[in-house]
């Protein structure tokens, strides 16, 4: 008709520029539509920067050069088409590109397996986190925060609590398995002093209720006793510090500790009991060494609750608060709350992760679904011909939904020992975690391959339904 190169890959151009920039506008009012979810489910408090021109000037050059780039392979590739040889049928099976668009749906269906395998791994690792024995009781466990501006009533407090009906047993102190208090400090052996042999140790403070209101389990020994006055010389130690001490449970009994070695009468504490190991920090660390003394911390009280209703014994536990520290605020959580807490961000992660996948396997889906239509109207004659000589609709979806299985195949073979690479990697940053299991990288496995049935399989059966007399007269 006339039409020269340069015009036919200026049209080619405008049309990939017009067709990203409208997707701009469209991006811009999903973003504002979205912008309030993403912040809840990422923990931030991002806003579109509109009065900012770098913002403008970024924006607009990446959607040019998007356009530019999308346009430029069939405005230089089209273009160079002899018209008479694309008139008369020859040349079409390569229009299009057909490694381009096969690399492009491989590349994204790798990167939703990887994410499904992401999403498996970090939810099971979740799942581990609260289901693993943690060495205590975190369930039903009600913290009274700030329980010091009690003052002298503080004792008083706690024994009124005790004689609700809907509680088991009370702990007053500052130091929890879960965010609270922390110390640490060398101890020694009686008889040692050289620095090489010296016990680095948590040292807690606690009182006589602490392990049975936690649900503790001694291994050896016995708790703190109110009628035992050498107590306040007494620690309770944890199975790891026996490893330092390089004793069994029973052989630590009646050893005794100090941190004065420097003084000529230092303070030995012995050593009445050992508990079994409890997490007293994240799993992402091993558990340490580990002693419980008995001792004054009043930062909170630590409530062991009969299951039933809550909100009834909570209101009770504050008018005695109010009753013994008037004025004074009332604050609580509970315990399992303040443990999930340390995981916020692997929570977090899990949750961005289930997004992006389903986000990644729609834009995945939206590109095999393209490539399926094009590739069921590029072989429309070959269908009617298949047809005519007896094939069934079986044999021709079969036939098309089998060429892009292949390329999911391909996907999954470049994604399963990547997703499983990285995400033993993310692992690695816990003490206590999962392994990576076959049945993980086979459920993403055919999870993408279902989805991608799915999605071609509309396109196929249309196809093979088709009419074979229009069929053979499309050329």
């Amino acid at each position: 008709m006339g039409s020269n190169k340069l015009e036919l890959v200026r049209q080619f151009l405008t049309e990939s520029g017009l067709i990203s920039f409208i997707s701009l506008l469209l991006a811009i009012l999903i973003a504002l539509m979205a912008l309030p979810f993403f912040n809840d489910l990422s923990g931030k408090s991002l806003s579109i920067p509109f009065l900012n021109p770098i913002f403008w000037i970024i924006l607009l050059a990446t959607t040019l050069l998007l356009g530019l780039f999308s346009g430029s392979y069939p405005a230089f590739f089209m273009s160079r088409f002899m018209p008479a040889s694309v008139l008369k049928g020859s040349g079409q099976s390569n229009v299009g590109g057909t490694t381009i668009r096969n690399a492009l749906v491989v590349f994204q269906f790798t990167i939703s397996v990887f994410l499904i395998i992401s999403t498996l791994v970090v939810f099971q690792q979740l799942n581990f986190i609260q289901s693993k024995d943690l060495g205590f009781t975190k369930d039903q466990i009600l913290l009274i925060n700030d329980t010091y501006a009690a003052g002298n009533q503080i004792n008083a407090f706690k024994e009124e609590v005790q004689q609700l009906g809907q509680v088991k047993r009370a702990t007053l102190t500052g130091f929890f398995p879960t965010p609270s208090w922390r110390g640490s400090s060398s101890f020694f052996k009686e008889g040692a002093r050289e620095q090489e042999k010296a016990i680095q140790m948590q040292n807690w403070y606690v009182d006589q209720d602490y392990i049975s209101t936690l649900n503790m389990k001694l291994i050896a020994g016995r708790n703190f006793d109110k009628q035992f006055n050498a107590d306040s010389t007494s620690v309770i130690i944890n199975e790891a510090t026996l490893s330092v001490l390089n004793m069994q449970p029973n052989e630590a009994l009646g050893v005794r500790i100090s941190q004065d070695i420097d003084l000529e009468k230092p303070v030995f504490y012995t050593i009445i009991g050992v508990v079994k190991n409890f997490n007293y920090e994240s799993l992402r660390e091993n558990i340490g060494a580990l002693g419980l003394f008995l001792g004054k911390s009043t930062d909170r009280l630590a409530i062991k609750l009969k299951a039933g209703d809550f909100s009834n014994t909570i209101k009770g536990i504050e008018e005695v608060w109010h009753k013994m520290a008037p004025g004074q605020p009332f604050s609580y959580q509970f315990m399992d709350e303040s443990f999930n807490s340390i995981y916020k961000a692997e929570q977090r992660l899990g949750r961005i992760f289930m997004v992006f996948t389903i986000l990644s396997i729609l834009i995945a889906c939206l590109g095999l679904f393209g490539l399926a239509a094009f590739n069921a109207q590029k072989r429309t004659k070959e269908i009617g011909v298949r047809k005519v000589l007896g094939a069934s609709v079986g044999q021709i979806t079969y036939g098309l939904t089998t060429d892009f299985l292949k390329l999911v195949g391909v996907a999954i073979m470049i994604s399963l020992p990547f997703g499983w690479y990285i995400m033993n990697k993310w692992l690695e940053d816990f003490s206590y975690r999962i392994s990576i299991g076959w049945w993980v990288l086979l459920l993403a496995a055919l999870l993408a391959i279902g989805i991608a049935i799915v999605t071609v399989s509309y396109q196929a059966i249309k196809a093979a339904r088709a009419n074979p007399v229009k069929s053979l007269r499309t050329e």
